[in-house]
């Protein structure tokens, strides 16, 4: 009897102690299919890092599709709880992020890797903090700029878009194509395939990255590199169910959250952008040109001004924001090495 009334008190002591405590458990809807490069590059090994490493105070369950979550719903779904944890575009929600938005700006030229930095510093900085009050950043997903693709091209020249339906995802870029004689959409990606199929649409300003996933390279053929703006995208929490997580839970994921985990993402994403790249290089009958730099500087010259104040107006405070994104792009692409220190 005596040893049975020890056991069930060692028991009831185990059971009590922190170490058996069970984990915090959070679900993270990604938004994407299973096999998006998104989820096997960046979202998934995130995840199984913490639940690796965080020696029982939180587990993460990941949830891919667009059952949970998808680029219009991501917000509601993380302040409604039905997922803890979710990844979403800014742009799919621009009234809510004006500000954000500064990323989408083109003709600021710099790597993605440079662009996760810029827009880290600036939230950290208090740039955000308008929008972003009642989330929780865990980290930022940031885009390199996007380049324009025809089905059916040539492709040499911004001029080439004239009289074309153009598929965009950002208020700047359908004044790029409005600018140069072009009828700018707006389709959202996962549809953008069947519109080029059908020619419902005749071409996209889109990042490479999104090539292999949605098989754009069926449906294309002339590709024209030029920086036609950037996106950025972020996984994060409702700051107050954040906040109430208990602190093991809280410190395990500060530890892998921030700007070091979101300039760490930035290189990953240049990493998948080459590889696709070099993916569509390969395909049969694409052609994929550089814009010309006499060309490019004439666009930024006439255009640039006009893109930047109407961003300015549709952003609280746009002027002095669009400024302080480009110093700190500059600044972040001397900090990486993409450009020299001016003498």
């Amino acid at each position: 009897m005596r040893r049975k009334l020890a056991n069930l008190c060692l028991a009831a002591a185990t059971a009590l102690s922190p170490a058996a405590a069970a984990a915090e458990s959070l679900v993270f809807g990604t938004g994407n299919v299973v096999i998006h490069p998104i989820n096997e590059r960046i979202m998934t090994p995130w995840a199984k890092q913490i639940n690796a490493t965080s020696d029982g105070a939180v587990e993460i369950a990941v949830r891919h599709g667009q059952m949970l979550v998808n680029g219009g719903n991501y917000v509601d779904r993380v302040q409604d709880d039905v997922v803890q944890i979710a990844f979403g575009m800014l742009v799919f929600d621009p009234g809510r992020f004006p500000r954000s938005l500064v990323s989408t700006v083109p003709f600021i030229e710099g790597s993605a890797e440079a662009s996760s930095l810029a827009f880290c510093r600036l939230y950290e900085a208090g740039a955000f903090d308008a929008e972003l009050a009642n989330f929780k950043p865990l980290f930022f997903v940031p885009f390199p700029q996007s380049s324009a693709h025809l089905n059916g091209g040539p492709l040499t020249s911004m001029s080439d878009l004239e009289g074309k339906k153009i598929m965009v995802g950002s208020p700047t870029a359908s004044q790029i194509v409005s600018a140069f004689g072009g009828t700018p959409l707006s389709i959202i990606l996962p549809e953008q395939y069947q519109a080029l199929q059908r020619s419902t649409a005749d071409g996209n300003f889109m990042t490479y990255t999104a090539f292999p996933a949605f098989n754009l390279q069926e449906v294309t053929t002339d590709h024209l590199r030029v920086p036609l703006g950037g996106a950025t995208g972020m996984v994060f929490m409702d700051r107050a169910r954040f906040e109430a997580l208990p602190e093991e839970a809280k410190a395990v994921l500060e530890s892998n959250s921030g700007c070091d985990k979101t300039r760490e993402v930035g290189a990953e994403v240049d990493d998948w952008e080459a590889e696709s790249l070099a993916f569509v290089a390969e395909q049969d009958g694409h052609t994929i040109n550089e814009i010309d730099p006499a060309e490019f500087e004439a666009m930024r010259a006439e255009l640039g001004e006009e893109i930047f104040a109407s961003f300015a107006e549709r952003a609280p405070e746009g002027e002095a924001l669009l400024a302080q994104w480009r110093q700190a792009m500059e600044d972040a692409r001397r900090e990486i090495g993409e450009i020299g220190e001016i003498e």
